[in-house]
């Protein structure tokens, strides 16, 4: 009997599953006889039900309708053969050898349930387990915060793990009705590690064990959130007494300091400060003296846009070597990678568009002048258009072409090279650190400078790779590199330049929901 089955629940983006299943089929080896993989399939509507047959050792279950995380869940664990069950979202993937240290945990008999450590795409930590705030909300432990900490690198027993990478054993799972279906895409996983916990049992946070998570990428992940916590809330509140909290730190207002050298491309910063402002964060650019009565200015923090120093606590971003990176300054050092963003809305404005002509012979090119010259006499029987700031913004005359060709970064921030992939151009990448970090080699065609004009020309003379390398493209980007994700990450890093690292704290509510009006309270 194999050890494992690993339960994938998957709503259309085959893609994600596809990348998936590559990286399971590079664990299989000679021993893939020991690795089940049940895909259920919540209906989808793209390819998924005809791709999924190129993986021949995948158990495949099509849902007649969408049941959802929980129920396709469920469904799989009823499928499964082996003692252990891995339910992993299908746009979470091991990094190496993940699945055998999760194994290996369940010899303590007391461990019901496990998680590995969750990364995003650019190796920062997304979830070293969960933790509980002193205002009985569920956080992501040490959320973008850099890999190597102690708490991310630390196994331990947590108060509950991710269900994008969580394991179970299959008998407990099953007699205890697995996961409960009234909760539709979030706090289904918390709901089950809470009962695990009320039950005696142990949940392991495994650090060996890691996965990249995409987070976030099903359509509508979000759209239920609020009844959700309604919903766990009113059944769990009263068992919170117990649950011990961690301290994170908060940050309120966000004074803004920017250098006039980013020019007409911070517009990034505009989208960052939409979104900021957008989970209740005021924006200033100088602190005026009446708002310094203010609870949110004095406890707020700084972020310098491009700029040699800020005063603490706050944060900077700024080129380090040919990669920009976030560093903080205040209660602890740290520095992780910029997350570049562009908002969506700024596609539609966008003076560079995908031409439908499949004998188009138009290529944009795009980079800083230093990697424009000298390289358009490259593209032999090709028009090759720069790519201009006054393009990116709207503001020139449209052009249609068949691809971009990313030579370098438009500008400091990466705005440029992320809104033209939001946009469906496909890309042709030079392969440089700083955009390999932007585009990953399934979405884009990755290229040394001597290939560069023959993948161009590759591209350009396949209007079918143009459009499937184009929505392969939009889909990673506008994922990886919205505004909404790039706050996040600034407002942990506040957090921790104000406050420090995550470390025990004492209850301040058992429950975040108002009883007079059952609202949240945040």
């Amino acid at each position: 009997m194999s050890p494992l089955s690993v339960v994938i629940p998957v709503y259309n983006n085959w893609w994600l599953t596809q990348r998936c299943l590559r990286a399971l089929e590079g664990l299989r080896g000679d021993a893939g006889a020991l690795l089940e993989t049940i895909v259920v399939d919540n209906a989808s509507t793209d390819e998924t039900a005809e791709a999924i047959g190129g993986f021949h050792w995948v158990r495949y279950l099509r849902l007649e309708s969408n049941r959802n995380f929980a129920g396709a869940c469920n469904a799989g664990a009823r499928l499964a053969e082996a003692p252990l069950v891995l339910f992993l979202n299908n746009d979470a993937y091991p990094l190496g050898d993940a699945l055998d240290p999760l194994v290996r945990v369940f010899e303590r008999d007391e461990v019901t349930i496990a998680g590995g450590a969750l990364f995003f795409e650019d190796g920062v930590t997304q979830a070293a387990g969960l933790v509980v705030l002193p205002n009985a909300h569920w956080h992501y432990s040490q959320r973008n915060l850099p890999a190597d900490l102690d708490g991310v690198t630390a196994s331990r027993d947590a108060l509950g793990v991710s269900g994008a990478a969580m394991a179970v054993r299959t008998e407990w799972f099953l007699a205890n009705g697995g996961f409960d279906e009234s909760f539709v895409n979030g706090f289904e996983d918390v709901d089950l590690c809470l009962r695990a916990r009320e039950a005696g049992r142990a949940i392991a946070y495994v650090a060996t064990a890691r996965f990249a998570h995409y987070e976030s990428a099903s359509a509508g992940r979000f759209d239920r959130e609020a009844e959700n916590e309604r919903h766990f809330y009113r059944r769990w509140s009263p068992s919170f007494a117990s649950i011990p909290r961690v301290a994170r730190g908060e940050v309120g207002a966000i004074t803004v300091r920017s250098s006039a050298r980013v020019g007409p491309l911070s517009a990034a910063l505009a989208d960052l400060e939409e979104a900021l402002r957008s989970f209740g964060h005021p924006i200033a650019h100088a602190i005026r003296p009446w708002q310094r009565f203010d609870r949110r200015f004095r406890r707020g923090a700084s972020l310098g846009w491009f700029v040699d120093e800020i005063h603490p606590p706050g944060i900077t971003i700024e080129p380090v070597g040919a990669l920009t990176r976030i560093r903080t300054h205040g209660a602890v050092a740290l520095e992780v990678p910029w997350l570049p963003c562009a908002a969506s809305e700024r596609v539609a404005r966008l003076a560079i568009r995908r031409s439908e002509d499949p004998a188009c012979r138009v290529i944009a090119l795009a980079g800083s002048d230093a990697d424009l010259c000298d390289t358009q006499s490259a593209f032999d029987g090709l028009e090759v258009v720069p790519v201009s700031a006054p393009m990116l913004l709207g503001e020139a005359e449209v052009r249609e072409v068949a691809c971009v060709v990313h030579l370098g970064l438009t500008d400091e921030s990466a705005f440029g090279n992320v809104l033209l992939a939001q946009a469906a151009l496909p890309a042709v990448v030079l392969a440089r650190e700083e955009l390999s970090a932007l585009f990953a080699p399934d979405v884009a065609l990755l290229a040394q400078r001597k290939e560069i004009a023959h993948y161009a020309a590759q591209l350009v003379g396949d209007p079918a790779a143009r459009l499937r390398y184009g929505a392969l493209v939009a889909a990673d980007a506008q994922r990886r590199f919205s505004p909404r994700r790039s706050a996040i990450r600034i407002v942990d890093l506040l957090c921790a330049a104000r406050f420090g690292l995550e470390r025990p704290a004492a209850a301040r509510t058992d429950t975040p929901i108002a009883a007079s009006a059952g609202s949240l309270d945040r």
